[in-house]
């Protein structure tokens, strides 16, 4: 009997982060992006929302992560074939809580996209970031078309920017 009590009691909490994520502001495919005031590489609070205005990808990466740096070399290309009138990449560091990691990391890479400071419980937990990198596309209507968790081949990163730049 004692066994079955704490597996009950597992199981619920368990239960309560799943139906806490899932909540209406949670990221969801067909549903509208989630979007929070965040810290940029000028530690400028910044609703990362506003800049949400043609076909975006919302990368979150850290500093530490070899395939987010391989990434990072996926997007600015990206960046230059589909040009930045039709494509809009942030990018959200989930270890920086301020500017001097962003701007580490985007010095060390050599990009210019938006970064911005995400190491807050409030955005891991909506966008469910449990690792990186994890890409968030979202058409010109702020609505979330696919996520994509982990590596993703340039063939299909640019098949999916087709597709939110058409929507």
């Amino acid at each position: 009997m004692r066994r079955i009590g704490i597996f009950i009691i597992v199981v619920f909490f368990i239960a309560i982060p799943s139906s806490y994520i899932h909540a209406s502001e949670g990221v969801g495919v067909g549903r509208p992006v989630p979007t929070f005031r965040l810290l940029d590489e000028n530690n400028r609070e910044v609703d990362f929302g506003t800049l949400i205005d043609r076909a975006t990808i919302i990368y979150f990466t850290h500093n530490a992560c070899h395939y987010c740096t391989q990434i990072i070399a996926l997007l600015k290309r990206a960046e230059k074939k589909f040009s930045r009138e039709k494509l809009r990449i942030i990018g959200i560091n989930v270890m920086a809580k301020d500017k001097e990691l962003v701007r580490a990391y985007k010095e060390e890479l050599g990009f210019t996209f938006p970064m911005f400071a995400g190491n807050r419980e409030d955005v891991l937990r909506t966008y469910r970031i449990n690792y990186v990198p994890v890409l968030v596309f979202v058409d010109s209507r702020k609505i979330v078309r696919k996520v994509v968790g982990h590596y993703i081949h340039e063939p299909v990163l640019h098949e999916i920017i087709r597709e939110i730049i058409e929507k």
